[in-house]
């Protein structure tokens, strides 16, 4: 069993800078702050609803986490900070800058590299679900963690990543993660730049808070919210014991 991060005191002048990209307040880092601060990294929240403008650049960042939202990854008009999202993770795969694309951040990703990013044919995927490895993922240093019969993680997504070239920009691009639902649950170009569709970051509280936002929906696409935060909650110590050292393994590629 995996204990939850201790807070830390603050960072060392030598702490590596995180940029994080949030879409809106209630899709948040989740476990991964934890784990950020646990390692004394310094992360700076930029988005809409912070009030904080996504810089043009990456100067100054050591790496770069776009985290999800309930926007369209095509909807440009009714998110115009989308483009400027897509361009940093381009920069991002030219440095091979350490760098996570979490649910509409790894369609961004996707969509960043030349892929293409589609409403789910089959209808959305919202609840615990298998990931498991495929391809390459055993040499993966994130996904290799996954073992032969993978981790359970939350997903909830109407939109995936298709269509994924076999480079960009000199980097190839590696499919690692699926689910039964989701051939493509995870991706990295090069050695540093992963989307992830799933939510790594999601525990019971984030479970219960999105559930609570839009029951409604949910109960369209026949999940039952009640039970689905039920499932969540008593899946949280499995969550942590699969997903902190993932998100550990990302943070130990930090240079600064």
């Amino acid at each position: 069993m995996i204990p939850d991060p201790l807070e830390t005191a603050g960072p060392s002048p030598e702490a590596a800078h995180v940029l994080v990209v949030e879409h809106e307040r209630d899709v948040d880092l989740g476990l991964i702050a934890g784990r950020l601060a646990a390692a004394g990294v310094v992360v700076d929240i930029v988005g809409p609803e912070r009030g904080r403008d996504i810089p043009g650049d990456l100067g100054g960042y050591d790496g770069l986490i776009v985290l999800g939202g309930t926007m369209d990854p095509v909807d440009d008009d009714g998110a115009p900070w989308l483009p400027q999202v897509r361009q940093l993770l381009r920069d991002a795969v030219r440095d091979q800058l350490p760098t996570m694309g979490v649910c509409l951040g790894a369609q961004l990703l996707g969509m960043a590299v030349g892929g293409t990013a589609r409403r789910i044919p089959a209808g959305p995927e919202v609840g615990l679900v298998r990931i498991r490895p495929t391809g390459r993922a055993a040499e993966d240093p994130l996904l290799g963690q996954l073992g032969p019969n993978g981790r359970r993680a939350l997903a909830w997504h109407w939109w995936e990543v298709t269509d994924l070239p076999d480079a960009y920009l000199g980097e190839p691009v590696t499919v690692l993660a699926e689910s039964d639902a989701c051939p493509v649950h995870a991706f990295v170009v090069g050695e540093a730049v992963w989307g992830i569709q799933f939510h790594l970051e999601a525990l019971g509280p984030t479970a219960k808070r999105w559930a609570s936002d839009d029951p409604e929906r949910l109960v369209g696409i026949g999940v039952d919210p009640d039970a689905l935060i039920e499932q969540v909650a008593a899946a949280e110590q499995e969550l942590k014991d699969g997903w902190f050292p993932v998100v550990d393994a990302w943070i130990a590629l930090l240079r600064p």
